[in-house]
């Protein structure tokens, strides 16, 4: 394994692996796949924990075409192929289903069928575990959203367990910076395919990117405590909760009935 990728980003990778217990040996990991630089890097680092580490697991990779407009997949095909990961591409109208239902929500709409039709696959290939290219960026840019326009404290988790459908949903880069994979993508040339979702850009989530962008630019070790932050929560300092599952008044002064599901 090389020794500068340990320090760069394979080590909070494994850590967040062991952490979580993300994966089990003998695990089939299904990855989902978009084409873009996140869960592009994220099948190349599992691909290569899978080869050079104690990690002993399988991989798919799968990726849902929402025919926003036509794609030539064929460097991601070239791409799993190299990595020795079959890939399963499923074709689904999620972009006629938006323009039918007039759906103002488009963003909420496009993630819920898009994992639906991921978990499926999943599920049919003889996954445990969906594993998802987000970022410690993105796990910021959630919290915002959430204290912005929901007024709550919360974020995803790194892993969860689905238990409606019996699914593992892990997130191996929850530990790593956004820029480490884009510097990633370059250094290893990982292809990386455009954008077609008429959308990018121009979300709320855009916006928080701006804010978190101009908070580390002035705190270069933001990023950082934020994620250690997330880990040192002191729960006394916080207040009476009055929604939700902690609606009851907590046991001793001033003490939060926030719970894990909550952060």
């Amino acid at each position: 394994m090389r020794q500068s990728w340990g320090k760069w980003f394979l080590t909070d990778v494994k850590r967040a692996i062991k952490d979580y217990a993300m994966i089990a040996p003998g695990d089939r990991v299904a990855v989902g796949l978009s084409g873009g630089k996140d869960s592009m890097a994220l099948l190349y680092i599992l691909s290569y924990l899978r080869d050079y580490s104690h990690l002993s697991f399988s991989l798919e990779a799968i990726l849902v075409d929402a025919g926003w407009a036509p794609v030539d997949y064929s460097r991601v095909a070239n791409f799993c192929a190299e990595r020795r990961v079959p890939l399963h591409i499923v074709r689904h109208p999620i972009a006629a289903v938006i323009a039918a239902k007039g759906e103002k929500s488009a963003c909420s709409l496009c993630a819920k069928l898009r994992v639906g039709l991921l978990n499926s696959r999943a599920k049919a290939l003889g996954c445990q575990r969906v594993a998802l290219g987000h970022h410690l960026d993105d796990v910021i840019e959630t919290f915002f959203l959430n204290l912005i326009f929901a007024g709550s404290l919360r974020t995803f988790r790194p892993a969860v367990y689905l238990d409606r459908i019996g699914l593992h949903l892990i997130r191996p880069l929850s530990y790593v910076p956004e820029r480490v994979l884009s510097s990633l993508v370059t250094q290893a040339g990982i292809p990386v395919l455009p954008a077609v979702c008429p959308y990018a850009g121009r979300t709320q989530r855009a916006a928080m990117k701006e804010i978190v962008g101009f908070i580390a630019e002035r705190y270069p070790e933001f990023r950082r405590r934020f994620r250690t932050a997330l880990e040192n929560v002191s729960f006394n300092d916080l207040w009476y909760q009055r929604g939700g599952k902690a609606a009851k008044r907590p046991a001793g002064a001033g003490a939060s009935a926030l719970g894990e599901d909550d952060l």
